[in-house]
């Protein structure tokens, strides 16, 4: 009987002799100017981000009607859509009713910039970078959606999960995702129940001592994929980086009086940032962690 390396290597071979041809066009490319790319694609994919933030949570298409004012309700003509330079040509302001455009629209294309730069400068032109691009992409709107309205959709979880065990299975089996941080099936299904099943305990020690929700439940969905791609390792590093990090918004809010003014804080947004933190540096940590046991 054919291996399953065997099976997937003839099922994919179409696609990945395409990647192939793509990636020998592009291979004698300067770096520095591909992660400048990446940058610009960034940004325009960090404007297309925000109206996913924006309209998922109502339901609204994706796709139409096209951008408009939320205040006089003008259409938002192409070169007004410009990622981050039309904000700054029109100075923050609508061009028809000079209502403010909230600073957050750039905020967050600059941000996609940026995090779109340091995938591609750790994992260069690979598929792996690719995959890690997407994983951005949603782990940006999860983050938008939760901060502003406290959930994270099912969409932006559920097909994660067996595509994220499909993603081991290839990097297994076939030549491909060799410098992903899973590349067996094993350990996504061991990250996976280590993500989630953290996330669930902690979720419901929480709930009964807290005597209230302490955690949604799309943070377990969203954990158990993340530790699919990332490994039980990577996994308990990016739970430790989310809770730091939010321990520290958290103290700052109390700190200043503010905790009432912002309620409920939400944790996916951490536990993103951490699970990103984790694809460029969570082996070095790991290692920089362990270093003085192995001494």
């Amino acid at each position: 009987m054919a291996s399953p390396s065997l099976w997937l290597e003839c099922l994919f071979k179409p696609i990945f002799r395409g990647k192939a041809i793509f990636f020998m066009v592009f291979e004698s490319i300067p770096s520095e100017l591909v992660v400048i790319c990446a940058g610009l694609f960034g940004l325009v994919f960090g404007s297309f981000l925000h109206v996913c933030v924006v309209r998922i949570p109502h339901e609204i298409s994706i796709v139409f009607p096209s951008s408009a004012c939320p205040v006089c309700h003008q259409a938002i003509a192409w070169y007004d859509n410009i990622p981050l330079l039309s904000y700054l040509l029109l100075r923050g302001k609508c061009r028809h009713c000079q209502t403010g455009i909230p600073f957050r629209y750039p905020l967050f294309e600059a941000l996609t910039a940026l995090l779109f730069m340091g995938i591609v400068q750790a994992y260069g032109l690979s598929s792996t970078a690719f995959l890690y691009l997407f994983l951005t992409c949603v782990w940006l709107v999860a983050s938008g959606i939760d901060w502003d309205y406290q959930y994270i959709p099912d969409r932006l979880s559920l097909p994660l999960i067996p595509l994220s065990l499909i993603i081991a299975a290839l990097a297994q089996w076939t030549p491909y995702f060799q410098d992903a941080l899973v590349r067996s099936l094993s350990d996504g299904v061991i990250g996976l129940l280590v993500g989630g099943g953290l996330i669930w305990a902690i979720r419901i020690i929480g709930t009964w001592y807290f005597q209230q929700e302490a955690m949604g439940f799309g943070d377990v969905k969203l954990m158990a994929y993340v530790g699919a791609f990332l490994g039980w390792q990577n996994t308990l590093l990016c739970i430790f980086l989310a809770s730091f990090m939010g321990s520290i918004v958290g103290v700052s809010l109390k700190w200043r009086n503010q905790i009432e003014k912002y309620g409920h804080i939400p944790f996916g947004p951490y536990l993103a940032f951490g699970a990103y933190l984790c694809l460029l540096y969570g082996k070095d940590l790991i290692q920089w962690y362990l270093a003085p046991f192995h001494a």
